[in-house]
């Protein structure tokens, strides 16, 4: 491969030409516009080559990093949701958790709200350790430990075991979705980030749906070895995703200037030039990993905490994270007040709304790059999520109301992966971009907070057509929308001053 020395800009994506091509234009210049077809036909082709170099390490890195991260993270949301269903397995014959360990309503959505507390207390450390270690191992530790945690779930007797569990479970998954949010930002360009993101983000409502299938499945061995079916639930997922932590260790790559056994020298070469990163950048972020939590680390915190644009995607991404926290935990209980449905009716019926709300997070987020926008699709998304809970809140007839939750989870579950894609997009120092997704999901999670304490079987007087919960839901989906608007606008505004004056390297994906 030729030496890649220059980039043109179009909409923000930066496209290689050969130093071939440079010597091409210099001599059309001096040749009045007119080159021998010989030099032209040779330029076309290495611009061909380059276009398929491209493609080709492109999918590379999707095959390598994209389904490998999309399996963790589906294990991250089935550990951390499992315990919904351990709430109602075998409820007919008095062997969920709930009654086998004595838990009250309210003793359930402390444990729950105890795992958030952890998580946003820890979060931005864990991503600013990330900045500086090897990002790959971190994960990995981030997955080992909690999935030992996960297993030892199955050991609960009592309310002080269920807090200690879900306190530590929070404390050990801190960082993980924000992190791997870092970690794809090491390998692609800002419009490319939203999709593959989404595809991540895809193993959240697919975790839904297949939790529904497992949790049916599990409860037809309960007793068996003696062990509840919510036992064993959390045994098999501590063990699966125990397994998966390890083998993270030896299969995901870890940086690009790192990972020279999994990319040539040409493949290196042509991440760095995609990414635009200079030889003073790429010595800088070397110097970066010789210190853990310096003090330019907090300095740069500081300076995400007081800039406003930080706490707008905060409320941005605090709200959908509430509502689809609301659909992860509680869905099984809404689909259960619908009607009267045995336990395992409820979990086959919580599948359809998490494979639509999959569907949409895919397509969302793919036309989302491919426009290179966000602010509309998370305007659109927002606005039909609020639709929807209108709908299951006020209609009448049990279809309606379930149509109603299904246009919930489609318009809920995209607008996380592009609130977090658009927040990555914020920043370009990987320092920056660590800490303000960071400190941007721990805000966030005060929505899943206030969820799990407030919402809900936490609004006891609420059921059980969950009206109030479910508006306060919709409200917050519409609160998204006007600050999707509001930063639409602003960073449109700040792109045209770039324009006169100059300042980032980048301007703001909009």
């Amino acid at each position: 491969m030729s030496t890649l020395a220059h980039t043109i800009t179009k909409s923000n994506t930066s496209l290689p030409i050969s130093e071939d091509y440079r010597s091409d234009v210099r001599q059309r210049n001096a040749s009045g516009g007119s080159v021998n077809d010989k030099t032209s036909s040779l330029s076309d082709e290495q611009r061909q080559k380059e276009l398929r170099d491209e493609k080709a390490l492109l999918r590379k890195l999707d095959w390598r990093i994209v389904p490998w991260i999309f399996i963790l993270y589906f294990l991250s949301v089935e550990d951390r949701a499992n315990v919904g269903y351990a709430m109602t397995m075998n409820k007919q014959q008095g062997h969920d958790l709930a009654t086998t360990a004595g838990l009250t309503a309210r003793e359930n959505n402390i444990g729950l709200g105890l795992f958030y507390v952890a998580y946003i207390v820890f979060e931005v450390p864990s991503n600013l350790i990330m900045a500086r270690v090897n990002p790959a191992f971190w994960i990995a530790r981030i997955m080992i430990t909690w999935s030992i945690v996960t297993g030892c779930m199955a050991a609960i007797s009592t309310a002080w075991h269920f807090y200690l569990l879900r306190f530590l479970l929070g404390v050990f998954e801190a960082g993980f979705w924000p992190g791997i949010t870092y970690y794809t930002t090491l390998w692609y360009r800002p419009n490319e980030i939203s999709s593959r993101i989404g595809v991540t983000y895809l193993a959240g409502p697919t975790s839904g749906a297949f939790g529904g299938l497992i949790s049916a499945a599990v409860q037809l061995i309960d007793t068996k070895g003696n062990l509840y079916g919510w036992q064993w639930l959390f045994l098999i997922s501590g063990i699966i995703s125990i397994i998966f932590g390890v083998a993270t260790i030896f299969y995901l790559p870890s940086k690009p200037e790192t990972s020279k056994q999994f990319l040539t020298d040409e493949q290196l070469l042509l991440i760095r030039q995609r990414l635009a990163l200079t030889e003073e950048e790429h010595q800088e972020q070397e110097q970066h990993q010789k210190s853990i939590f310096s003090k330019a680390d907090w300095l740069q915190v500081k300076t995400q905490l007081l800039d406003y644009k930080v706490w707008l995607f905060c409320v941005l991404y605090f709200t959908p994270v509430m509502a689809a926290t609301s659909l992860g935990y509680f869905l099984p209980r809404i689909v259960q007040e619908l009607g009267t449905y045995n336990s395992i009716e409820v979990s086959l019926m919580s599948i359809p709304p998490y494979v639509f709300g999959g569907i949409m997070v895919y397509v969302m987020t793919r036309l989302s790059d491919h426009f290179e926008d966000r602010g509309w699709f998370i305007i659109g998304s927002s606005a039909a999520s609020f639709t929807g809970f209108v709908i299951l809140s006020f209609a009448k007839p049990i279809a309606a109301r379930y149509f109603g939750l299904m246009v919930v989870a489609g318009g809920t579950y995209p607008t996380v992966p592009l609130s977090m894609a658009w927040t990555a997009n914020l920043r370009e120092n990987a320092v920056d971009v660590a800490s303000a997704t960071g400190i941007v999901s721990s805000m966030g999670n005060f929505g899943a907070l206030i969820c799990t304490f407030a919402l809900y079987s936490g609004w006891t007087s609420d059921a059980p057509r969950y009206v109030g919960s479910n508006m306060i839901n919709g409200g917050a989906m519409l609160l998204a929308t006007i600050c999707a608007i509001i930063l639409k606008l602003r960073l449109g505004h700040l792109n045209k001053q770039m324009d006169q004056s100059g300042g980032r390297t980048r301007k703001y994906l909009l």
